[in-house]
């Protein structure tokens, strides 16, 4: 490294040039580069060697090692540094060497970045190497000042050890004996403090001397030693670390012993002087240990009191008592515990520990006492919740009641009058609502005591308050019952009166919903699923209907809407608003329904409009694709060239020119069709938007056959092109010089000489020459623009087109701007003579001004006259004179100060016009005055004539605005009116002519002779003849495209007799031949009719007019299309190239058509504008008025003004109505005249198309034909109503007549549709159009029409059989109310009855014998077909027993709450009660319908409790109350009991045990059952001490447990003898007060000694004997207890109160066994029951059940598989035979069981899918489930 850097330092320069010679030559700056590279190289090795050793080291390598490398490292810098400016220095020699030296600069500066690269390395180990170096060196230093210190810190707690533990012994000395002085005192003063002498002697004084002093002597050596130890912490704190720690430890333990002592000293240092304080706290002591004593005795005393409470509940006295002992004693033990708190803050020592006992046994006193209190609050509590229950119980009770009264009051709208008559309806209304705010009231009340009690409950002894909550939680369930029915009928009471108040919005809001089905049927063809199958007609059709629909629905929801408002202003409280929500919502569902049918129409529109687009795009790119086809051909060789080896075609430069216009007009076709398609192609159904985007990728593949075209003819196009681009380049400059001697010409009077011309001239001169130079202008733009836009083109170009263009284009650009010069120079001069020109112009203004104002004075003076008749004479035609002088007076006054402002700016520049234009002012000036005076005069008569002429000009303005709007209807009818028909009838002469021209052209014949041929040798042609030739006419040319209807033939004949003879001449028939056209691009004539070799004939102009007699015919060598033509104004007579071969039209033909449309356009244009005129007249005539003031003939013209303005607006709307039906007419025509051009065609593909239809069209037609037979069929009964309808005699034949058509017919649209999508599969797949497309669209109509057919029939028989439906329930009814007075008047069950009906042996009652048994009861007089109708309709081929009984017994449930009543007449009848919801009715009478309010009743029986009444079926509003249901059934799930009563008595009521799965039918209920409260008890068995809860009496009265008078309890302490006679006798032991025994015998009265005794047994501990219970005094000693309960029957001990939820049982108690009562008894609530007689369908059994919603299930005879099961054909499964599977899901209907076979639960029934019979299994032994119902 130090080698390289000494030989980089050794020349100044890396090259062998010196630096300050000349540029050095290539080789040499070559040599230096080389020098340059091998050095940096070096330098390079150099760097990295020492860089990667130096990146090896880290903070813990070798100082030496860090040291010599960082050396190195700074060394390589200085190296690198001189190598770098070396470099420097030769880039500047050799950049001075010049552009030769360039790469060696440039292979210098390469070296640059490299040495800058190891500079940066260098740098950053440098850095790194001198933070490992500094770290390193502090380290060291580090480790030396850690040794040093160390060894001074060991040194230091050597010392201060050795002195600590030098000073601690002395120390510790000094703290002992302050010590032991205080413990001396306190010894001393013992003996005085525990037995002061009674005295205060010299003794005492002595003793309490000493003991002062001595507390002296040793506070002075606590000082002493506290002193002694602060001064050693001092000194400690100084000490070495450790040592410091042990001695602050020690002197802190020291201080806290002195503090100890110090503690203890202080009550001696005043002994003296407190010890009389001493003794008096002993004294006090002693006091309260007295008082303490004295508690105790009361704390006792009251729990003697209450011991007998937790053997039941205390009296009211014995509460009052001991609540009075209570409170004195408590009292006092508070006041103690307070002394004894003062006490210990100031007492200390053995006082101290005496008061801590003493108030340790207070507190015990008192915890004691607070026992009592407790047990006295819970036995008080008691009394109080028993009162409060009671007032809970009362209160939901009044509310039950005020329910009642609610009921009550909605009686009238209980018999199906939902909205009764006015005064009626207030009354009941008014009794509805007082009803309901009662019981609210009540309600209200009761919740609020229920809420208050409950939070108070929570508050009581934790048993007591469970069990009233409990308690209370049972009056709110009830109460929350009442509450909702309260509810529900204030809501019904609302509905009542928001029914009578809205009844005109409910039937708006009905209304407007049957309009919005109307508008939803009409377009539900746009809700299709298939829309873009259905035709644009049919789509356009449905699109009207709905259009008017969605009018009535839309005026229907606006009117419902104002109703509804009207009604929500009068409605003002909540319940109404509350209804009127309700309809609101429904008002929004329509409106919603609204929106959506809209939006589907509106989908439907776009579908019409998306397939407009399709047709209408395709034309236009299938025409592209045409012309493209052409011009590909032309441009690429064909296949006969190409096998030549001619791989490019010749094509004309006149093709090549149309070809590059064409494809420019192509693509912008193109492009602007995509565009319309994409935006069309969003919105379109999926089917529409598939073929919009293959229109879509037609444009592309077009555009890019576009692009391909103009490649292969880009250089013949180019140069082409340019040099069209030159030649009309040329043409334009020629335009400018012509424009520019049009100046010269312009500007020749003012070159005369003559330098003021006469102002006429003048201004015709300079308007010539300002035209002239706009001419000039407009050319030299033009011509501009054109070269520069062209110059851009043709830069694209190549250059051998390009350059010769260009090159044209500068110089025909020299002589533009040469152009340019000139006018601008004669711009100038038309400026001077403009301005001279308006200075004249001036002068001869303010004359005519002053001439007006003249003219002014003269008419005014006869106005200034004072005459009195002179005013009179004047009259209306002076003041008009006189105003209109004044009109044009301020006009010329304003007209010529108008212009002499204008001239102020233009004479700014010349001195002379500046003194003329001063002079004029002046006049105009003086002018003006003047007029200012006679304006004053004129102005009174002004406003009168004003509003008279202008009123005169509106009604002259809006005639002509009729008279416009005439002339553009009139102009407009021959399309609007007529369809365009005589346009029409022309084209179908052109067509007659155009044949005819190819006839005469083929057979080489003249019109003279064709005119023959039509005559048939006639001088003239004849309707008739004619006609008759026409007819004949396409079969003899071959020509099916004359084919005319008669009716056109004779139109047509018309259209050629020009004169209207009635004849056809030949000149009108010659002239049918002649065609016109005129010219839309600029052609040439030529010869003849080969392009190639023609020569020009003349040049015909764009607008000018052709005439021809001959046809079209196009050139096959070139794609051109040509005609044979004469110009009109040329008189040139050649062949004109129609249509170009890419498309581009030369020449249009002009048609009657073409020029009524222009004609017509033109008229409606001029109208337009002159209604536009008309109206801004009226509005530039209002305004000039607004400022006429209120008052005053124009203020009175301003306002007729106003109201004949609106008639303008109304011809604006004619004219707009106008235009869209003109709109209409041109689309409907233009759709007309291509038919009718290609009628022909359409006939041919129409014949085809009927060849692939016809087979689908007969057998739809013998579709439609069964049809029709299926509906005549059931026309016979599906049209009939009312008394015929129930008088029809054979429903049954038209029924079995019908289905047998409908199968014809369901059978012939599967042929049918069979059929048409085989035809469909005949019809073309692609490009689909013209007839072939209407096949596909009739098949596709024959295809929906067989489903509409379809439905339409199944519609028909489905009528039928609703007709039959009316049929069946009319002698439904009948039949069964005879069958149930049959059943009735016999005493025979429905069951039973079945037998009678059906023949002897069978299960089912057949067809025949049902109507033989109906016809022969008494009075039947029905229609056998309606007999065998509605026996099929119980059930198909015959009936079974279950069915039987279902028709003769029906059942209703209540819907809506109803009322039974005992008359049919709602009028007269009174209410038994209310139906009340999901009740279950029997129908025993009816229905019947009431006349007056034509209400249907019937007359049934309630199954809940067998009340009997009429009710309405439905309101007069339609309000359903009842529905008829099936007779309920249950299953069970779990076993349960059925007993023989409704009341449950437990097993003695069993009828027997129900099992699970049991189907039950119901005979009566559901019935509430309620229960009498029960009784629990809390007690303790006296046998084993357990305590519980026990049932004493059930719900159903069952007593399990009564009181025992057998327990008696002492109520005196008295003694137990062993002998009855008191004289004789032994006392067995002491009975204790409340101590219990049982009674053996007894009692016995000893009648001498006036005593009763009895012999007993102690219950404590068994002892036997004789109790006295009386004294002889009246001392009741014992007395029979109420707190024992004695077992009646086993009954089970549990934890909680509520048997719902009895918690964990303890055990059960055995009869006989004893309880001791510890609360209660209690009643307990039981909640209501659902109880229901049933009959088990398995054996008959039959009573009562509980209804249990878990375990008890509504049942139906249909069962739904859920396993797959075998059908067997018997019931054993053993040896049975499989009829078939039952699979998942199948339906299966119970015709038999279920039954129990062994194990295996049965049923036999039948498979709804296929009519299967046979028996299943319902569940297995293993208890699967295999049917569920």
């Amino acid at each position: 490294g130090a080698a390289m850097g000494g030989a980089a330092m050794g020349g100044a320069a890396m090259g062998g040039a010196p630096m300050g010679g000349g540029p050095m030559n290539l080789a040499a700056l070559q040599a230096r580069v080389a020098e340059a590279t091998s050095k940096v190289e070096a330098v390079e090795a150099a760097v990295q060697e020492v860089v990667g050793t130096s990146k090896a080291l880290t903070a813990t390598s070798d100082a030496d090692v860090l040291q010599s490398t960082s050396d190195e490292l700074q060394n390589q810098q200085k190296a690198l540094m001189e190598v770098q400016k070396s470099l420097t220095q030769d880039i500047t020699e050799a950049r001075k060497a010049g552009v030769s030296a360039t790469s060696s600069v440039t292979d210098l500066s390469k070296l640059s970045p490299r040495l800058r690269s190891l500079q940066m390395g260098l740098t950053l180990e440098v850095t790194k190497l001198r933070g490992f170096l500094t770290r390193a060196s502090a380290g060291a230093a580090n480790v030396k000042q850690q040794a040093a210190t160390s060894a001074a810190n060991k040194v230091a707690e050597e010392r201060d050890s050795k002195e600590l533990q030098e000073a601690l012994p002395a120390t510790k000395e000094i703290v002992s004996t302050a010590e032991d002085s205080v413990e001396a005192i306190v010894m001393m003063a013992a003996p005085l403090i525990a037995d002061p002498p009674d005295d205060d002697g010299d003794i005492l004084n002595r003793a309490t001397e000493e003991i002062e002093l001595s507390a002296a002597d040793a506070q002075t050596k606590i000082t002493e030693a506290r002193s002694q130890i602060n001064l050693k912490l001092q000194g400690a704190r100084k000490f070495a670390p450790e040592t410091r720690k042990i001695a602050l430890t020690e002197f802190s333990s020291m201080q806290q012993k002195l503090t100890e002592a110090q503690k203890k000293l202080n009550p001696y240092k005043a002994f003296k002087k407190e010890f009389g304080q001493r003794v008096q706290a002993r004294k006090a002591l002693q006091e309260l240990s007295d008082k303490l004593a004295e508690n105790e005795l009361e704390v006792e005393k009251v729990k003697m009191m209450t011991s007998s409470a937790d053997a039941g509940q205390l009296t009211e006295d014995e509460i009052s008592s001991a609540e009075k002992v209570i409170q004195p004693a408590k009292a006092a033990i508070e006041n103690m515990i307070r002394m004894l708190e003062q006490k210990l803050k100031s007492s200390d020592g053995p006082m101290k520990d005496e008061l801590v006992q003493m108030k340790d046994k207070t507190t015990a006193l008192k915890k004691d006492l607070d026992t009592v209190v407790a047990l006295l609050s819970k036995q008080r509590q008691s009394f109080a919740t028993a009162e409060m229950l009671k007032s809970a119980s009362e209160k939901v009770d009044k509310a039950d009641e005020s329910l009642k009264k609610c009921q009550e009051a909605e009686m009238p709208f209980l018999k199906g009058i939902e909205v009764l008559p006015g005064d009626e309806s207030v009354n009941a209304i008014r009794e509805c609502e007082g009803a309901a705010q009662k019981a609210q009231s009540a309600v209200n009340q009761a919740t609020t005591f229920l809420k208050t009690k409950l939070q108070e409950a929570k508050r009581l002894v934790q048993d007591l308050a469970t069990s009233v909550i409990e308690e209370l939680t049972a009056h709110q369930t009830r109460l929350d019952a009442v509450a909702k029915k309260v509810a529900d009928f204030k809501k019904e009471t609302s509905e009542r009166k928001m029914a009578a108040l809205l009844s005109e919005v409910i039937d708006g809001v009905t209304a407007c919903e049957k309009t919005m089905e109307t508008y939803a049927k009409a377009a539900e063809v746009f809700s299709s699923e298939s829309l873009e199958a259905v035709s644009s007609s049919d789509l356009k059709e449905a699109l009207e209907k709905s259009a008017a629909a969605e009018k009535e629905a839309s005026a229907a929801m606006l009117e419902v809407r104002k109703t509804f408002a009207a009604k929500q202003k009068e409605a003002r409280n909540p319940d109404s608003q509350q209804a009127l929500t309700k309809l609101q919502a429904r008002i929004n569902t329509a409106q919603q329904e609204l929106v959506k049918t809209k939006k589907a129409a509106a989908s439907g529109e776009k579908m019409i409009k998306g397939k407009e687009v399709l047709v209408e795009e395709e034309e236009k790119i299938k025409k592209i694709e045409e012309e493209l086809t052409i011009a590909e051909k032309k441009v690429k060789p064909g296949e006969e060239e190409a096998a030549l080896g001619i791989e490019e075609a010749k094509v004309s430069d006149e093709d090549i020119e149309i070809m590059a216009k064409a494809f420019s007009e192509g693509s912008a076709t193109l492009k602007g069709s995509m565009r319309v398609v994409e935006a069309n192609a969003a919105s379109a159904p999926p089917s529409l938007k598939t073929l919009l985007q293959k229109l879509i990728e037609r444009c592309k593949v077009a555009q890019s056959k576009i692009t391909e075209l103009m490649a292969i003819t880009k250089d013949q196009r180019e140069r082409v092109v340019s040099d069209a681009f030159v030649r009309e380049g040329k043409e334009k400059v020629a335009q400018v010089d012509a424009c520019l001697e049009k100046v010269n010409e312009a500007e020749l009077p003012f070159l005369k000489g003559i330098e003021v011309i006469a102002l006429t001239e003048a201004k015709a001169t300079i308007a010539d020459s300002e035209t002239a130079a706009e001419a000039v202008q407009s050319a030299v733009n033009g011509a501009r623009t054109f070269i520069a836009s062209k110059n851009l083109e043709i830069r694209k170009f190549g250059e051998a087109a390009s350059k010769p263009a260009a090159d044209e284009f500068a110089q025909l650009t020299e002589r533009i701007n040469a152009a340019s010069a000139k006018l601008g120079t004669f711009k100038k001069d038309t400026e001077g003579r403009k301005k001279t020109a308006l200075m004249q112009e001036a002068g001869e203004k303010v004359a005519a001004a002053e001439a007006a104002v003249k003219k002014m004075a003269e008419l005014t003076e006869p106005f200034t006259s004072t005459e009195d008749g002179a005013s009179a004479e004047r009259g209306e035609a002076e003041c008009e004179k006189l105003v209109e002088q004044m009109k044009e007076c301020v006009a010329a006054l304003s007209d010529a100060s108008n212009f002499l402002g204008a001239r102020q700016r233009d004479a700014a520049s010349n001195s002379g016009h500046l003194a003329t234009l001063k002079e004029l002012q002046g006049k105009l000036k003086e002018a003006q005055a003047e007029m200012a005076k006679y304006k004053k005069v004129a102005s009174t008569h002004e406003a009168k004539y004003m509003a008279k002429k202008v009123l005169s000009e509106a009604a002259e303005k809006l005639e002509g605005m009729d008279a416009e709007l005439k002339k553009a209807a009139d102009a407009c009818a021959p399309l609007i009116e007529e369809g365009g028909l005589k346009f029409l009838v022309g084209v179908s002469v052109g067509l007659l002519a155009t044949a005819l021209r190819d006839h005469m052209k083929a057979k080489e014949t003249s019109h003279e002779a064709v005119y023959k041929e039509f005559t048939g040798g006639a001088e003239s042609l004849s309707q008739d003849a004619f006609s008759a030739h026409l007819e004949k006419l396409p079969a003899t040319l071959s020509r099916e495209d004359i084919e005319f209807t008669p009716e056109r033939r004779t139109a047509m004949f018309g259209h050629i007799d020009a004169d209207g003879d009635g004849n056809i001449s030949l000149a009108e028939f010659k002239s049918m031949f002649v065609q016109r056209f005129v010219c839309v691009k600029e052609i040439t004539i030529t010869d003849v009719f080969e392009v190639s070799k023609s020569k020009t004939i003349a040049k015909v102009e764009a607008g000018s007019e052709l005439v021809t007699e001959h046809n079209q015919k196009t050139d096959d060598s070139n794609g051109l299309t040509r005609i044979e033509c004469t110009a009109v104004v040329a008189d040139k007579t050649g062949f004109v190239t129609m249509h170009g071969n890419q498309g581009t039209k030369f020449v249009e033909p002009i048609s009657p058509y073409t020029n009524f449309c222009q004609g017509v356009d033109t008229t409606l244009e001029e109208t337009a504008k002159a209604l536009s005129k008309v109206s801004a007249w009226f509005s530039g005539k209002v305004k000039e008025l607004m400022s006429a003031g209120r008052d005053g003939p124009l203020a009175e013209a301003r306002t007729e003004l106003g109201k004949l303005r609106a008639k303008t607006q109304a011809g604006q709307d004619t004219l707009s109505k106008l235009k869209i039906k003109l709109g209409s007419g041109k689309k409907e025509y233009a759709k007309n005249e291509v038919a009718e051009k290609n009628a022909h065609i359409e006939r041919r593909e129409r014949k085809e198309a009927e060849v692939i239809t016809a087979p689908a069209t007969a057998k739809f037609e013998t579709l439609e034909a069964g049809a029709k037979a299926l509906d005549e069929a059931a026309k016979a009964l599906k049209d009939v109503t009312g008394e015929e309808l129930d008088a029809f005699a054979t429903p049954l034949s038209v029924v079995e007549a019908s289905e047998k058509e409908l199968q014809a017919v369901l059978k012939c649209v599967e042929e049918a549709k069979a059929i048409i999508k085989e035809q469909q599969g005949k019809l073309p797949t692609s490009n689909v159009r013209g007839a072939m497309l209407d096949a596909r669209r009739e098949l596709q109509k024959m295809n929906a029409k067989c489903e509409t057919t379809k439905k339409q029939c199944l519609g028909a028989l489905d009528a039928v059989h609703k007709q039959c439906q009316v049929i069946i329930g009319a002698r439904g009814g009948e039949i069964s109310g005879m069958l149930r007075q049959q059943a009735f008047e016999k005493g025979l069950a429905p069951e039973t009855f079945f037998s009678q009906v059906a023949s002897p042996g069978d299960e089912k009652i057949s067809e025949d014998a049902f109507s033989r048994y109906v016809e022969s009861l008494p009075g039947a007089a029905f229609k056998p077909e309606q007999v065998r109708l509605l026996c099929r309709h119980i059930e198909a081929g015959g009936v079974g027993r279950r069915r039987f009984q279902a028709f003769m017994q029906q059942y209703f449930a209540v819907v809506k709450g109803i009322a039974i009543t005992d008359a049919f007449d709602i009028s007269v009848a009174k209410t038994i009660r209310k139906a009340e919801l999901e009740e279950v009715i029997e129908l025993l009478e009816g229905p019947q319908t009431d006349t007056k309010s034509s209400i249907v009743r019937i007359r049934g029986k309630s199954l809940a409790d067998g009340k009997e009444g009429w009710i309405s079926l439905k309101g007069n509003q339609g309000t359903p109350f009842l529905q008829e249901v099936e007779k309920p059934f249950y299953w069970i799930q779990e076993d349960m009991p059925l007993e023989q009563n409704f009341k449950s008595e437990g097993s003695a009521g069993l009828v027997r045990s129900l099992k699970a799965d049991e189907v039950l039918e119901l005979v009566e209920g559901p019935r509430k059952e309620t229960y009498e409260p029960g009784l629990r008890v809390k007690g303790k068995a006296i046998l084993d001490g357990a305590m519980g809860w026990f049932t004493a009496r059930d719900k159903t009265g069952f007593v399990f447990g009564e009181a025992d008078s057998k327990y008696y309890s002492c109520s005196a302490s008295v003694a137990m003898t062993d002998n009855f006679d008191i004289k004789d006798c032994k006392v067995v032991r002491k009975l204790a007060v409340g101590e219990l025994f049982t009674v053996e015998e007894g009692p016995t009265q000893v009648a001498d000694a006036g005593i009763t005794r009895v012999k007993g047994k102690c219950v404590k501990d068994d002892a036997i004997g004789w109790i006295t219970t009386k004294g002889n005094a009246g001392t009741v000693y014992a007395e029979a207890s109420s707190k024992h309960f004695c077992i009646l029957q086993d009954v089970p001990l549990t934890k909680q109160f509520v048997t719902a939820k009895p918690g964990e049982e303890v055990r059960v108690l055995a009869k006989g066994e004893a309880m001791q009562v510890l609360e209660g008894p209690k009643e307990e609530a039981y909640a209501t029951e659902t109880r229901v007689k049933v009959k088990a369908l398995s054996d008959g059994a039959v009573g009562w059940m509980t209804m249990k919603k878990a375990t008890v299930k509504p049942w139906t005879p249909y069962y739904k598989c859920k396993a797959a099961a075998p059908l067997h054909d018997t019931i054993a499964v053993e040896g049975a035979t499989v009829v078939r599977e039952i699979e998942v899901a199948e339906v299966f209907e119970l015709l038999e069981g279920p039954t129990a076979e062994g194990d295996v639960l049965r049923m036999k029934g039948r498979a709804e899918k296929d009519g299967a019979v046979g028996w299943v299994t319902i569940k297995d032994g293993a208890g699967k489930r295999f049917f569920e119902s």
